[in-house]
C-alpha cells in the first residue's frame, strides 16, 4: 500500500508559507480525494483549513485500503522545499514497509524522510466550525493586503458596514486608514467588529492577488475564502472583545 502526490513548487510553498503562519505542526489527512490540513494556532485567534483535491496534484494515485493521518512539523518539511525552483515538483509519498506509515519528499532525485509525530499527543481539529454569518461579499485579494500592509504597526482595526459599503478602518484616531469595498444586496447593519492586525495577516499569508470571499457578523469571528491553483483555503479569525 503506498501513495504518491505530486505538487507544482510554486503550490507547495505556498500551502507550506500558509501552514506555518498558523502552527508549527499539524495532521495531514489524505484519501482518495486529496489532502485536508485544518489547524488552529496555540492561543486559538485563528484557524486555517486546506483542501487540496486529486485534481490539483500534478499526479494523484491513492493506493491505502483507508484515508491516512500523518502529523508533522512543518519546518522539517520546508528544508526541502524551500531548496526548489518554480520549474520543478514536489512528490509527497507515503508506504508502509513494516508496521508504520513512512513519510517522504522526493524532488530532483533527493528523497527526504520526514519524522512523524504521536497524533494522540498533537492538537487534532477535525471538523470546521459552521457558523451563521449576516453578510457576505467578494474583495479583491490584493486590495485586502495592500490594506493590511499599509496598517502593519497599527495593532487592530474594524469591519463594519456604512450604507452599502464593507468598511476596513485601522484602530488609529489620528491617521486611520479606511478601505471600502461595496456590498451587494445587503440590507442590514453591522457595527464596527474590531480585529487583531497580525492574526488576520497571518491567517491570510497564502492569499494571492485575486478574489476572496468574506463572510462575518455583528461581534463575531471573520470568515475568509479563496481558492489558488484549485486548491481552497479557508480562515476563521476572531473578534477581540
Amino acid at each position: 500500500m503506498s501513495m504518491e502526490a505530486t505538487l507544482r513548487v510554486p503550490l507547495a510553498k505556498t500551502i507550506l508559507r500558509g501552514l506555518e503562519a498558523i502552527a508549527e505542526e499539524g495532521i495531514l489527512s489524505f484519501d482518495k480525494d486529496g489532502m485536508n490540513i485544518i489547524l488552529v494556532d496555540g492561543n486559538r485567534y485563528k484557524m486555517l483549513r486546506t483542501l487540496v483535491p486529486a485534481d490539483a496534484f500534478q499526479n494523484y494515485r491513492f493506493g491505502f485500503s483507508e484515508s491516512q493521518r500523518i502529523g508533522v512539523i512543518f519546518s522539517r518539511m520546508g528544508s526541502i522545499v524551500k531548496t526548489l525552483t518554480a520549474k520543478d515538483e514536489l512528490t509527497l509519498s507515503l508506504d508502509q514497509p513494516g508496521d508504520n506509515v513512512r513519510f517522504r519528499l522526493l524532488a530532483n532525485g533527493i528523497s527526504q524522510t520526514v519524522e512523524l509525530l504521536r497524533l494522540d499527543l498533537m492538537n487534532d481539529v477535525q471538523n470546521w466550525p459552521q457558523m451563521d454569518f449576516d453578510y457576505q461579499a467578494t474583495i479583491p485579494g490584493k486590495n485586502l493586503k495592500d490594506f493590511l500592509k499599509t496598517t502593519a504597526k497599527t495593532v487592530s482595526f474594524t469591519v463594519s458596514t456604512e450604507a452599502n459599503d464593507l468598511v476596513f478602518r485601522s484602530n488609529s484616531q489620528d491617521e486611520p486608514v479606511v478601505w471600502k469595498h461595496p456590498l451587494v444586496d445587503f440590507t442590514g447593519k453591522i457595527e464596527p467588529t474590531l480585529f487583531t492586525t497580525e492574526e488576520v495577516s497571518s491567517a491570510l499569508t497564502a492569499v494571492s492577488r485575486s478574489d476572496l470571499a468574506v463572510r462575518g457578523s455583528n461581534s463575531s469571528p471573520v470568515e475568509f475564502d479563496w481558492i489558488v491553483e484549485d486548491c481552497r483555503f479557508t480562515a476563521l479569525v476572531a473578534n477581540r472583545k
